[in-house]
């Protein structure tokens, strides 16, 4: 079960620039390319679909019906269907309602594999999340062909749910997406409501220079991320480093798609 995380992407204006800002507008995340994702393992054999690599992990019937799973946070059923030899479903339910389904699709040739994922009830839209991976072991013999380890080379919120708007006036960064969060900042780094988060519900920017800014997210008065972004030259693009104060660092790019 995966959360989508919260990439947002930021912008700034000049002290000195009374005029729209260059960075007001829609930004769009590119799709990540994990470098320290551990492999994720699955068996389908026997009629019984097992993830060794899970957390918790887990082994039900994949018979297509829902059945109880213990220990995870999100979810108390899950169901699995097999479709054909190269598709499985998942539907994974928390007190009776769906809050996750998954199509995982092999390719012909058994290398590759996509999994689309909805998860619902975590922000007023659905988020569709798309991961693409690569096989680095052989399925066992005569299970199904999801069966097996697999390295993940790609992950996208492909339906753009974490598409984000940003409006720079009056010294102050406003920010909204179609997640429903939402915060306007003053550029002094006093810290302001930060609202429609699970995660954070302070936050307070600073201008770098004139192309960076940092943005610090709070929950209940303390810093647990911080995050920069550097405009390019092209003014098309911008380049983010997520820092969750713990060690953790994450680096991606963007595009203006409006």
């Amino acid at each position: 079960m995966r959360k989508a995380h919260a990439v947002v992407f930021g912008m700034l204006l000049p002290a000195t620039c009374l005029a729209q800002s260059v960075f007001d507008g829609t930004w769009r995340p590119d799709p990540e390319r994990p470098s320290h994702q551990e492999p994720e393992s699955a068996l389908l054999t026997q009629g019984q679909y097992e993830c060794p690599s899970c957390k918790p992990p887990y082994k039900v019937p994949a018979d297509g019906q829902d059945h109880p799973i213990a220990g995870n946070p999100y979810y108390d059923t899950l169901k699995i269907a097999i479709i054909d030899d190269h598709t499985i479903t998942k539907t994974a339910k928390k007190n009776g309602k769906v809050g996750m389904e998954t199509k995982v699709t092999v390719a012909a040739d058994g290398a590759g594999k996509t999994e689309v994922q909805t998860l619902s009830g975590v922000a007023p839209v659905p988020i569709e999340l798309t991961a693409k991976y690569k096989r680095i072991s052989a399925a066992a013999p005569g299970s199904h062909r999801v069966s097996g380890a697999w390295q993940m080379l790609e992950f996208d919120v492909s339906n753009h749910a974490e598409d984000t708007t940003f409006k720079v006036s009056d010294g102050a960064l406003s920010m909204s997406d179609k997640m429903g969060r939402s915060f306007t900042a003053k550029f002094d780094g006093a810290a302001t409501p930060y609202k429609g988060s699970d995660e954070f519900n302070g936050v307070s920017v600073k201008l770098i220079d004139d192309r960076t800014i940092e943005e610090s997210d709070l929950h209940d008065g303390t810093v647990v991320k911080i995050s920069r972004w550097t405009l390019a030259a092209d003014g098309q693009t911008i380049h983010a480093r997520f820092d969750d104060t713990h060690g953790h660092i994450q680096e991606q790019d963007g595009h203006r798609v409006k």
